[in-house]
């Protein structure tokens, strides 16, 4: 099966999960047993299956890990999109599919208009690891900015008194609010694993020295961000449109850090 046929599949299954899952703010499935919902969380799993054996032949080649900037923002949304499936499938406490799985087919063309080839050689097992922990920390915390967007579209229209049909069909907002602090803690604990251990453990897991670059200046800068609000959150009980600020500033230069870095080592500056 080529690249090409793989990718078709993987954009055709997104698709088809985008508009069910969008379908569902509008008329929710009453039960899991749905039809309605059997039919996503049948796209949805399909789409996984397929976007993780591209990324398996895309990620792992023989000169060792393919982690450039298309596929390294393929792999946080194929992790991003099985998060959304263990949360917000089974415990109806997010629509956030609706919006991720569109971003998934987005992500997927930006892989093949951006093309790169940035090998990491290394085999090291705690390379992988850390690698694995700061996925999973961008995945939580990219999973709380969407989640806190929604929350707040909950919060106004509740304030409001405003019964529109996007907001009715959106799970209660303790539940909501509930998930997106249990997303940004776990998020801020695994961030502060990869911070820890990229800056004690520089020169075993990435045979160098420890440098502070942009991308370490930014990612700590996003760690101070969250550390502050959740702090807020505990002391004085921030949330609401707090929420929403703290989460999407932090959230945003932990994209600028990696990401960011990553466009233009690998693009601009030809690195």
């Amino acid at each position: 099966m080529t690249f090409t046929v793989l990718m078709a599949i993987v954009v055709v299954l997104y698709a088809l999960a985008s508009l069910l899952a969008i379908r569902s703010l509008v008329k929710p499935a009453a039960t899991l047993a749905n039809p309605q919902h059997r039919m996503l969380l049948v796209a949805l799993v399909s789409s996984l299956i397929f976007h993780g054996i591209l990324l398996k032949l895309q990620i792992f080649t023989s000169e060792g890990l393919n982690l450039s900037f298309g596929y390294a923002m393929s792999l946080v949304m194929w992790v991003i999109t099985l998060l959304y499936l263990m949360t917000g499938l089974f415990h109806r406490a997010t629509n956030i599919g609706a919006v991720i799985l569109p971003l998934d087919i987005i992500t997927l063309i930006i892989v093949i208009f951006l093309p790169s080839n940035t090998h990491i050689a290394s085999t090291s097992p705690l390379l992988h690891l850390h690698i694995a922990i700061a996925v999973l920390a961008y995945s939580l915390l990219a999973l709380a900015g969407v989640q806190a967007l929604f929350v707040n579209s909950q919060e106004k229209a509740l304030h409001k008194h405003q019964g529109r049909q996007i907001n009715l069909q959106l799970p209660p907002l303790e539940a909501m609010e509930s998930l997106l602090f249990n997303l940004l803690w776990g998020g801020f604990i695994l961030l502060s694993l990869t911070l820890i251990s990229g800056i004690f453990f520089s020169e075993q897991i990435f045979g160098k020295a420890f440098v502070i670059n942009h991308h370490i200046t930014l990612s700590a800068s996003a760690w101070l961000v969250f550390a502050i609000f959740l702090f807020g959150h505990w002391r004085w009980g921030w949330r609401g449109r707090n929420a929403v600020h703290w989460t999407i500033g932090g959230l945003s230069l932990l994209i600028l850090g990696y990401f960011g870095t990553k466009f233009v080592l690998e693009f601009l500056l030809g690195g």
